[in-house]
């Protein structure tokens, strides 16, 4: 087990997503990002922390617009060459991907991912080098097996979780909120 000061970070697990946006010669970049939430709204809000600098922080300052996809195993190897810390550029020309436009933003979109948000920043807050975004949900793009669920079956859609320097998916179904506090 790591061990943490009280000045460092600590965090435990978090979502990855892959933040999408244009540069200025209309290139879609595509930043692997950990530091998601969301608030209920209204209106409901997926909130992004980017730290450092990044183009797509800039994108994101320039156009108020970004995509944020859901990661999934299957997105890991394209994750990775997003993320200049492990791209490599002979594996990076070797990875095929699509994109396509948004629907109700210019954002740009994975063209067959799973789960995928359209955002519009309303408010964005700075703390030291990172900045936080609350991003209006403009529209929510999702594939047919996930439209189809009776449930978010996460053991289906296996997004990909982060903890320091690890992914992980996940694992069994435990019950429903409410299960654990019948008598």
């Amino acid at each position: 087990m790591p061990k943490y000061e009280n000045q460092d970070p600590g965090f435990f697990t978090q979502q990855v997503m892959l933040i999408g946006t244009y540069d200025p010669d209309g290139k879609e970049r595509f930043c692997p990002i950990s530091w998601v939430s969301y608030t209920w709204g209204p209106p409901p809000c997926l909130v992004v922390s980017i730290w450092g600098v990044k183009k797509t922080k800039d994108n994101i300052a320039r156009t108020g617009l970004f995509s944020a996809t859901v990661l999934t195993p299957d997105l890991l190897p394209l994750a990775e060459q997003f993320n200049r810390g492990t791209y490599k550029k002979d594996l990076f020309e070797n990875i095929q991907y699509s994109t396509q436009r948004g629907v109700a933003l210019d954002v740009p979109l994975l063209l067959d991912a799973k789960y995928s948000f359209e955002c519009k920043v309303l408010t964005t807050t700075e703390v030291g080098e990172t900045m936080t975004y609350f991003g209006e949900i403009a529209n929510i793009n999702m594939s047919d097996d996930i439209r189809n669920m009776e449930i978010f079956d996460l053991r289906k859609i296996n997004p990909v979780v982060y903890s320091p320097n690890n992914y992980f998916t996940i694992g069994e179904h435990l019950g429903k909120i409410g299960d654990f506090s019948k008598s």
